[in-house]
């Protein structure tokens, strides 16, 4: 337990009602054992309830579709997004990587609307290379 003013060194927190469905296929296989996740390659940030993009990955769909760094991300698909935690359930909801992601942003103070077709975040990553 962390008091008060202490700092702790914590990579990554899972509640631990979340472990025990996923447990027995993150130690044979090291992942769950779903399809994966949409993954768009942004990375955003919650201010005054907006979901602001700090910055996307080169060459990832976010940045193919003409996401940038200042975008505000106000609705996806259908439904205006409150949030963060609401911008990934609205996300995931929408099916698997490769599914098309239509998003409402707000640039320069103007609405457009933006089509990301998804990916898998694995294909992205770097591989071992085998001598």
């Amino acid at each position: 337990m962390v008091q008060s003013g202490e700092v702790a060194d914590i990579n990554m927190v899972v509640p631990i009602d979340l472990l025990p469905p996923i447990l027995d296929d993150m130690l044979m296989r090291g992942e769950a054992n779903r399809p994966p996740r949409p993954w768009l390659g942004v990375f955003s940030a919650e201010s005054d309830g907006d979901v602001v993009v700090m910055s996307v990955a080169e060459g990832g769909p976010a940045a193919e579709a003409g996401l940038r760094r200042g975008d505000i991300i106000s609705d996806v698909r259908d439904g205006g997004v409150s949030g963060l935690a609401d911008f990934y359930r609205k996300l995931w909801e929408i099916g698997p990587a490769g599914a098309e992601v239509p998003m409402r942003i707000v640039r320069d103070g103007r609405d457009s609307w933006l089509r990301i077709k998804s990916a898998d975040r694995n294909s992205f990553l770097r591989k071992p290379q085998l001598q």
